[in-house]
């Protein structure tokens, strides 16, 4: 800052400055510069060993990394970043095509999270949906990323408003590692997570934690997983429908058509709410399964890693309700959507239907 320095500090790997009149200032993080000898490759990739990261609630303007931050002219103190975050210079000289990958793994070797600098274009984003993720910076020198220490963040299901969060769980404290695939370089660091030091929480609590949140995504994952597959089918039975209803000779293909479609959306009707539109929609339509799974992700994903025998016995509710949708939407396919099939094949219908 630009102002007398009365004293400098280094504390936990952060260098504290004292301003005359101006409070303190911290430059996190020297790892980085400790790293280097003063220059750094123009020709390949180098990724720097991260701190370790606590598991702390709430968050940091730091968090978040794009092409235009510049948090130096902020009048404002920020927090640090409340993740792991990544350090890697890339050389001068970027090929429009390159991408940058970043691979995370757990001490075991199983894949958590992946990130990239390239975008998903097929991602829809739309209101009470998930947030697309972030991509990683591709420019030459030195680049920054924060890892929020989560896995995948959960599916959603096109135009369904739930209120909640879709991020993936929050991953237990232990040791991962980085991947940085960059062309044919790829290079790859350990980074720690720890607990939050101001409770005393077990491994095993933590690991039941994570396993817990695991089975809430997968099952919220199944559950938007099968609306979308349903969703598909009733489209492509609307269309042959639509193809089909001048033709007297097969009203029962589009008879039988219209009783599957009415099936599906009584049975999606089940599991989302599709009438809501907003944070208040809930006053008029009450939620459905996929959401009563999302405020129950909401309520286990706390910092203090603690999982109640009710919150238990919600999840074995939900999983239960869960099964029976499930044993419908496999009625409806294997049974409903075959006789169709069947019947459309009697008639000697091909897949391409000529109106």
């Amino acid at each position: 800052p630009i102002t007398p320095i009365t004293d400098l500090k280094i504390h936990q790997n952060d260098l504290i400055a004292s301003t005359q009149g101006r409070s303190f200032w911290i430059l996190d993080d020297l790892g980085p510069l400790r790293q280097t000898n003063g220059s750094l490759s123009k020709d390949s990739l180098t990724v720097f060993i991260p701190e370790a990261a606590y598991r702390v609630s709430g968050g940091s303007s730091l968090d978040y990394v794009s092409e235009d931050n510049d948090d130096s002219k902020t009048a404002i103190g920020t927090n640090p970043s409340s993740g792991v975050v990544f350090y890697y210079n890339l050389p001068s000289k970027i090929d429009s095509n390159a991408t940058l990958i970043l691979e995370i793994s757990n001490e075991k070797g199983e894949l958590v999270r992946e990130y990239s600098s390239t975008k998903n274009e097929e991602f829809e984003e739309y209101p009470g949906g998930p947030s697309p993720d972030p991509s990683l910076l591709l420019k030459p020198g030195l680049n920054r990323f924060v890892w929020n220490m989560r896995a995948e963040t959960i599916n959603g299901i096109a135009k369904v408003f739930i209120e909640g969060s879709y991020d993936g769980r929050k991953m237990s404290p232990g040791v991962y590692y980085a991947k940085f695939i960059f062309g044919t370089q790829s290079k790859t660091v350990k980074t720690v997570i720890k607990g939050d030091p101001r409770f005393e929480a077990t491994i095993s609590e933590y690991n039941e934690q994570e396993k817990v949140l695991k089975e809430i995504e997968t099952s919220i994952n199944e559950i938007h997983g099968a609306v979308a597959k349903v969703r598909k089918i009733s489209k492509q039975i609307s269309e042959v429908n639509s193809l089909l209803k001048n033709k007297s000779e097969l009203i029962t293909i589009v008879e039988l058509g219209k009783e599957i479609i009415q099936k599906i959306k009584i049975w999606e009707d089940k599991l989302v709410q599709n009438k809501a539109e907003s944070n208040d929609d809930i006053i008029n339509f009450r939620n459905m399964i996929s959401a009563d799974y999302i405020f129950l992700r909401g309520e286990v994903d706390s910092n203090l890693p603690i999982v109640t025998q009710g919150q238990k016995l919600q999840m074995a509710e939900l999983d239960a309700q869960w099964n029976i949708y499930k044993t419908e939407m496999e009625v409806i396919i294997n049974k409903e959507v075959k006789s169709f099939n069947t019947l459309c094949a009697q008639k000697g219908l091909m897949k391409v239907i000529v109106p």
